[in-house]
């Protein structure tokens, strides 16, 4: 079957969509089908409802039998489930997606249900709106979920592909800042781009034995959320002298993210995070500047670089004193960019200038000039 990785999967749906086809997405379980179709209704300005198969019935999707008052013929009268013909589009949208998610774990009865508006766009013999677009996904047999092969009757009317994780893809997701992804499990799943989908066979896992997904992750990554909002709430009251280990992920936390990717993996999680993500204040380092330990991570490193030069400039001689000290311990390029920092917010007057080149000759720091000369035609 056809292999997408989710970027490929959103252009796949596009495609499907502007022809006004169906695309069919299968894969595991937790790792985003759902999130995508709703980030396409979302690209498409279009009003998602999403509507789960296998909670339905048959006259879901054919409509509530009834008499017609003026022929006095059976007819079927259709919920108010999906977008028909004669329908105001909702304030703010273009029309609606309608997504039929868990396809592959619906009765045989909703199977036969569904034909008709996989093929004609009818629901109990009505026209679905022209402003409607239908997306459909669901668990493969193989994917140790409560689902069945589809039957060719559905296959050849759909559009189908499998989806796969990408770390990549799953990277540039995570980044954007709206997704609200903690940088410990960003960078972790970097640097470890096997553990984003870490499939156990359930026969070889224990009962409610979880594993890491990408859904999974996202979970994780709450907690440790939750876990700094905690922390940041404790020190607002004070500066604790245990705010080092306060930052370290307690037991409770700890088994949370369990829950939620696994012993094996939250665990590693938690190491990374302990060991290379847990930044040190910069009253912290001012008291113990020769022994804090340095940040394991670049974007650790340069945020405390960042807060420790403004710290400088407002600090007196004694914390500045630690602050090079501390410095000193970091390689080159984390000076360098103390010293850029410290130049950027000071002024221009002589003893501005004087405690710049101080800093930057016992960090032994050279910050290039801007050339002076002209380019010759």
């Amino acid at each position: 079957m056809l292999e997408l990785t989710p970027s490929q999967v959103t252009t796949f749906i596009f495609n499907c969509l502007k022809t006004r086809q169906i695309p069919y997405i299968a894969g595991p379980a937790g790792i985003g089908k759902s999130d995508i179709n709703f980030q396409v209704a979302s690209s498409f300005n279009l009003l998602p409802l999403d509507i789960r198969l296998s909670q339905k019935l048959p006259e879901d999707l054919t409509g509530m039998p009834s008499i017609c008052p003026t022929t006095g013929k059976a007819i079927y009268l259709p919920f108010d489930t999906f977008p028909m013909v004669g329908d105001p589009i909702p304030d703010g949208y273009d029309g609606w997606l309608v997504f039929l998610d868990e396809l592959s774990s619906a009765s045989d009865e909703v199977w036969a249900a569904i034909y008709s508006l996989l093929l004609g766009h009818t629901v109990g013999g009505k026209k679905l709106h022209e402003k409607a677009l239908i997306v459909a996904a669901g668990n493969r047999a193989s994917d140790s979920a409560i689902a069945r092969e589809l039957p060719d009757t559905l296959i050849t009317r759909l559009r189908c592909a499998t989806m796969k994780v990408c770390p990549i893809d799953w990277g540039n997701w995570a980044s954007n800042l709206k997704n609200n992804i903690n940088n410990a499990v960003t960078e972790f799943i970097a640097k470890n781009p096997d553990m984003l989908l870490s499939l156990i066979p359930s026969s070889s896992r224990e009962e409610l034995e979880t594993y890491g997904t990408p859904r999974g992750w996202e979970g994780a990554s709450k907690f440790l959320n939750l876990h700094e909002r905690r922390v940041n709430s404790i020190l607002l009251e004070g500066n604790p002298p245990s705010a080092q280990q306060m930052k370290v992920i307690p037991e409770d936390i700890a088994f949370n993210i369990y829950s939620s990717v696994g012993f094996m993996e939250g665990k590693a999680l938690i190491e990374y995070y302990n060991e290379n993500l847990t930044i040190p204040y910069v009253w912290e380092v001012a008291q113990s500047a020769s022994s804090i330990r340095i940040p394991g991570s670049p974007i650790g490193r340069a945020q405390l670089t960042e807060d420790l030069a403004k710290y400088f400039i407002e600090s007196g001689a004694q914390s500045r004193e630690a602050i090079l000290l501390y410095m000193n311990r970091n390689d080159a390029e984390v000076r360098t960019l103390f010293c850029t920092l410290i130049k950027e917010k000071l002024g221009e007057t002589v003893s501005d200038k004087a405690l710049i080149e101080d800093i930057n000759k016992r960090l032994m720091v050279v910050i290039s000039q801007p050339s002076t000369g002209t380019i010759a035609n």
